[in-house]
């Protein structure tokens, strides 16, 4: 749902991601996207995506946005934030500036740059997450990880996720 309880449908430009998925990563550091994935990005005319590293819980991981949720992010960021605040310029310089293109073979498959594999650990096994506008890639052992996380926050914090609506 979008604000305001509206469907995601109402928003053409929106590419949703949901789901999760397991695919290798090859010897040259391409991996195939997930068919739903690609086939958002195809419903929404999309024929790219921009790729960051960031973390979940310290394990590291990689971030891919259509070019448009990408460029709403950007746009929306100066809203309320000084141009100079340090919070501002630390996720301009390393998520903003760490994106990089990654334009799908006709395969379906990404070239992940050498740079963002190293940043996120990706070795073998990829564990791709839908969460809505974005997907998130890690490594399969490194995603057991934030799963652990999560079912101890759970476990030790029931209410964890109250100021989510949950």
């Amino acid at each position: 749902m979008g604000k305001g309880g509206e469907s995601w449908e109402r928003f053409p430009f929106m590419t949703m991601f949901q789901g999760s998925f397991r695919n290798t990563l090859d010897g040259k550091g391409r991996v195939a996207i997930p068919a739903r994935f690609r086939e958002a990005l195809s419903g929404a005319e999309e024929d790219r995506l921009m790729v960051t590293h960031f973390q979940v819980s310290g394990v590291p991981c990689l971030e891919a946005y259509a070019p448009r949720a990408w460029q709403q992010l950007v746009s929306g960021l100066g809203a309320g934030v000084g141009a100079f605040s340090q919070s501002r310029t630390l996720f301009e310089t390393v998520y903003l500036g760490g994106v990089q293109t990654c334009q799908p073979d006709k395969q379906g498959r990404i070239l992940v740059p050498q740079d963002l594999r190293r940043r996120a650990e990706l070795e073998q096994e990829v564990i791709f997450l839908g969460v809505g506008s974005k997907f998130r890639m890690f490594e399969a052992s490194a995603y057991e990880r934030v799963e652990q996380a999560f079912h101890e926050l759970v476990l030790n914090n029931p209410d964890a996720f109250r100021d989510l609506g949950i």
